[in-house]
């Protein structure tokens, strides 16, 4: 009966031994040799949304004459701070429910505002081209100028902007150009314009 109780001991040796079971001296990480279906699920880390915040721009709207005016109207943006990002709002035009409220704009496609500079009082547009922009001498080519030129210089909150040049990209630089105006003496050549060179669009009294 003693050498009976012996015996198993040595039974289970020879068995961890048969089937190559390792024994390692130092622990070991497992998961290192588990199917990926077995491993446990990788920690995530999740960023906050970026916060909106409420611009406003101008588009246009005819009045109870018939004649375009400048009509301020709210967007939504990322609330990252960027004059260019609110300019290209007046490029895009009016959404669907704006134009339900008969907002138009004379943007077509293929303009796009690819930086600006701003200092003192002088803010820089720098366009792709102008290709987007009625491309006649028309009232319809002035009133995009106007939206552009008043929605940086009327409508921006936080900058201190009175005139503004509009640069447009010609092969591997920058050119300011005649910007056409409604009101007072043509600027000079690219020169910088007002707000006030588009009176003709605005409401009146709005710059007495």
């Amino acid at each position: 009966m003693k050498n009976s109780f012996l015996a198993i001991p040595m039974t289970v040796a020879i068995l961890l031994t048969g089937c190559s079971i390792p024994l390692d001296e130092e622990p070991r990480e497992l998961s290192m040799n588990l199917p990926d279906a077995l491993l446990p699920a990788a920690s995530t880390t999740t960023q906050a949304p970026t916060p909106n915040e409420t611009v406003k721009i101008f588009l246009a709207k005819a009045n109870e004459d018939g004649e375009m005016k400048l009509e301020p109207v709210n967007r939504e943006i990322s609330s990252d701070g960027s004059i260019n990002v609110i300019l290209a709002q007046v490029l895009a035009g009016p959404t669907l429910a704006e134009q339900e409220t008969q907002l138009v704009s004379p943007f077509a496609e293929g303009s796009e505002v690819i930086g600006v500079i701003h200092e003192e009082a002088l803010l820089e547009i720098h366009l792709d081209s102008l290709d987007g922009f009625p491309q006649d001498d028309s009232k319809s080519n002035r009133l995009a100028f106007a939206m552009l030129v008043c929605t940086a210089s009327e409508l921006i909150a936080g900058a201190e902007i009175s005139y503004v040049r509009i640069m447009v990209r010609q092969n591997d630089s920058l050119e300011a150009i005649n910007a056409p105006v409604t009101d007072g003496d043509p600027p000079e050549e690219g020169a910088p314009v007002l707000c006030s060179n588009y009176a003709s669009f605005m409401e009146e009294n709005y710059f007495s």
